[in-house]
């Protein structure tokens, strides 16, 4: 077995949270950890073994895609000049395996080359995805990529080092961004389940007449008799409350 493929379903790749393709040199999935799974929302073995664009077509409804077109020659670049390259930003929809639909998706891809001495074996593919920073930041951020790659200098003498080290400056920031986006998301859905929370148990306390610990015992045990979870438990009263939904009994022990 060649060294990319051993890489499958090694637990260390796997265990590495960044989601991550292993292409051979003809661009062939020699390799898929776990988090590229989740994050695109696809089993390995639907794409193991297949020419990277043939796993990941543009989308058909979309005339004006140009994630193949642009990874191409990203991955054209890594292995001719050995060397990674960032691409900074993608749009580059897939398909949700579920409903067979194309869903809208905006990637930071980085490409890096995989070396076996002096010879390039394969590309490494990763990606974050980005799409919650939102369609204005992905245009300025796709003008911004389209000035680079229309430079001709790009990557050749002090001005194309220049642009270059600007470049992975931008694709820092990039990340720095969507860490801090999936921190205020986490924070949204903590505060927004806190409230639903908040609500239940009024509506609890109101209806038993008790404190607002013994309210909050009533949707524990709930969540433990219905296998829920509490914050699940709370929205279901609330949408009961409501006129939503089936009843969902709340007993007076």
């Amino acid at each position: 077995m060649d060294p990319i493929s051993r890489r499958h379903r090694d637990p260390i790749f796997d265990a590495i949270p960044t989601p991550i393709l292993l292409l051979d040199t003809d661009l062939v999935i020699k390799a898929v950890n776990r988090a590229y799974e989740d994050t695109v929302g696809l089993s390995a073995d639907d794409v193991l073994l297949m020419q990277v664009f043939d796993a990941f077509p543009d989308n058909p409804e979309d005339p004006h895609a140009d994630g193949v077109a642009n990874l191409s020659a990203s991955l054209d670049k890594v292995l001719t000049r050995r060397r990674p390259h960032d691409m900074l930003v993608q749009r580059y929809d897939v398909v949700d395996r579920r409903t067979g639909t194309w869903v809208s998706r905006v990637w930071q891809p980085t490409n890096s080359p995989v070396m076996d001495g002096d010879r390039v074996i394969g590309v490494v593919h990763q990606v974050q995805d980005i799409t919650p920073v939102g369609e204005d930041l992905y245009r300025a951020l796709t003008g911004y990529r389209d000035v680079v790659a229309s430079t001709s200098a790009a990557g050749d003498g002090a001005h194309g080092q220049a642009l270059a080290e600007h470049l992975h400056a931008v694709a820092t920031r990039i990340r720095q961004h969507q860490a801090l986006v999936e921190e205020v998301l986490h924070l949204r859905r903590a505060l927004t389940s806190r409230a639903t929370i908040d609500q239940a148990k009024g509506m609890i306390m109101a209806d038993r007449r008790c404190s607002a610990d013994e309210a909050f015992h009533v949707l524990r045990k709930l969540s433990s008799e219905t296998n829920v979870r509490v914050v699940d438990v709370a929205l279901a009263l609330v949408y009961q409350a409501q006129g939503g939904g089936a009843d969902l009994a709340v007993e007076r022990s």
